[in-house]
């Protein structure tokens, strides 16, 4: 029988090291993030990548390494995917955890793939952070995209907030995985004092941006109103409910605010109504909309619309009530003031990408797909009263694009969401980050009203001013000062897709 030699086993014992040193450094990775938001985190997970990088022998080790990493990282990050295939997806257990592997293992891909082009750029280590952040913006655009956990995305409430308005969320990535580089380089001795001078630089230059301002606060501040039903995922589009879920967000909308004031704007999430306009037409939006005007205050809700084109469905959101001082004309089926229509659509949950390959696959296996249309590209602003704003639904926040197209006009940002298809997960704090680095990037104040949380106001410095906790009924009343202004990043924005 073959034994091993002290040098083998020596290789195999560090191979082994390189195996479990891969898995860890991905599996801590999305700490940084929301809930945790232990940013320090970052450094030290990547560094270890670029280790592992720097012990790879060839391509195939380099690919392995890189592929453990991101098992670690999606693994840990993004799983609660699975929740909403198998309660919600209608797919038995073992097939949702099937799917959910295989998800994880395409995103584990992105950093396998990395990993096996910085050995080529082994000897050009200054290359790696531009790697990682061109492997991010990547997965960021294909197949759809998947612009999660993105290291720019952890600046929220850190020294490096300040770097958000300047280079926006890949700048700041590009920042991380710069300083992660700079740390290896201090471990192991490499340049030692140039890479330490660097190291301090970037520290005190990240902590100075965050001095700076680059919003005007106009004159007239808004009282709103974000309902939080928390209704029960699988209650929702039950007919049998419908009554009382209207009843429950009509009786939860205050005309006035606590001090007695009158509410300029109640905002409803995402398919708060959970039924198509014309079924309710008569019966609800007309009286509404009459009530609405007589008290001077508006309504934002989501609702989906039926694409009688395209014979599919739109995830929209209109505005109902108040004075239409904008000029922008009244819908054809009612007195809304505008409407939006969902531009972002998610992979998979609202179409099904390649469907003439997919479709007879998903048939096959008994998965129910949707049929969602996307909204136009150019929409026209929401105005409340004389203050324009712009909305998001749900997973278009995540794209810096879609949520700043009408800006610099939008002075204030709308964002609906229903985050209740991930139950108890990471999924809704790291929403709610997403959206306050879209704060921090654009200077301009968040209104997030979600279905089960996390509702909140978050300012123009990306800070939470005040939420609704998860899983709970609530109704936040806040006043929020719209801003104007233009942002380096939102400059830059003009010139190049970022």
């Amino acid at each position: 029988m073959h034994s091993l030699t002290a040098g083998e086993s020596a290789i195999a014992r560090l191979s082994v090291v390189k195996v479990v040193v891969s898995l860890l450094a991905g599996a801590v990775f999305p700490l940084a993030f929301a809930p945790f938001e232990w940013f320090w985190i970052v450094p030290i997970s990547l560094a270890l990548l670029y280790w592992v990088v720097q012990q790879a022998v060839n391509y195939k080790v380099a690919f392995r390494g890189g592929f453990i990493f991101g098992l670690g990282q999606f693994g840990v990050g993004v799983s609660w995917v699975q929740i909403s295939i198998a309660k919600f997806g209608g797919v038995n257990l073992p097939l949702s955890i099937l799917l959910t592997i295989l998800f994880v293992a395409f995103l584990a891909l992105f950093p396998a793939l990395l990993a096996a082009l910085l050995i080529r750029l082994r000897a050009n280590y200054l290359l790696y952070p531009l790697g990682w952040v061109l492997f991010e913006w990547i997965r960021s655009a294909i197949f759809g995209g998947f612009p999660w956990l993105l290291l720019g995305d952890t600046a929220p409430g850190t020294f490096y907030s300040g770097l958000a308005p300047l280079v926006g969320s890949y700048g700041v990535s590009l920042f991380l995985a710069t300083i992660a580089l700079l740390l290896f380089n201090i471990v192991r001795s490499h340049n030692l004092r140039l890479s330490a001078l660097l190291l301090l630089a970037m520290l005190l230059g990240s902590w100075g941006s965050s001095q700076l301002n680059w919003i005007e606060p106009v004159d007239k501040s808004l009282s709103v109103a974000l309902i939080q039903g928390n209704i029960k995922q699988s209650e929702k589009w039950k007919l049998d409910n419908r009554a009382t879920t209207l009843a429950t967000y009509l009786e939860a909308s205050p005309p006035e605010n606590s001090v007695g004031e009158g509410v300029d704007l109640t905002i409803w999430p995402e398919t708060a109504i959970p039924a198509f306009r014309f079924q309710l037409q008569d019966e609800f939006l007309t009286p509404l909309e009459i009530k609405l005007k007589s008290e001077q205050r508006y309504i934002l809700s989501g609702i989906p619309l039926l694409d009688r084109e395209r014979r599919g469905y739109l995830n929209s959101a209109i505005l109902l009530g108040g004075i239409n001082k904008s000029g922008v004309s009244d819908g054809e089926e009612s007195n809304i003031l505008a409407e939006y229509h969902k531009r972002k659509l998610v992979p998979f949950g609202e179409y099904l990408p390649l469907p003439k390959l997919l479709t007879p696959i998903f048939k096959f296996i008994q998965i129910p797909f949707s049929n969602f249309s996307r909204g136009a590209e150019n929409q026209p602003l929401f105005f409340i009263g004389n203050t324009p704003l712009s909305v998001t639904i749900c997973y278009e926040v995540a794209y810096s694009g879609l949520t700043f197209s009408q800006l610099p006009e939008a002075q204030l940002l709308v964002t609906l969401s229903n985050d209740g298809w991930f139950g108890d997960s990471l999924a809704p704090y790291q929403h709610l980050q997403i959206a306050r680095m879209r704060a921090l990037e654009s200077a301009r104040p968040i209104l997030r009203a979600t279905n089960s949380g996390i509702s909140a106001l978050i300012g123009a410095d990306g800070e939470v001013v005040k939420q609704i906790p998860r899983s709970e009924f609530g109704v936040l009343e806040v006043t929020v000062k719209p801003t104007s202004g233009v942002t380096p990043y939102l400059w830059l924005r003009r010139y190049f897709e970022l």
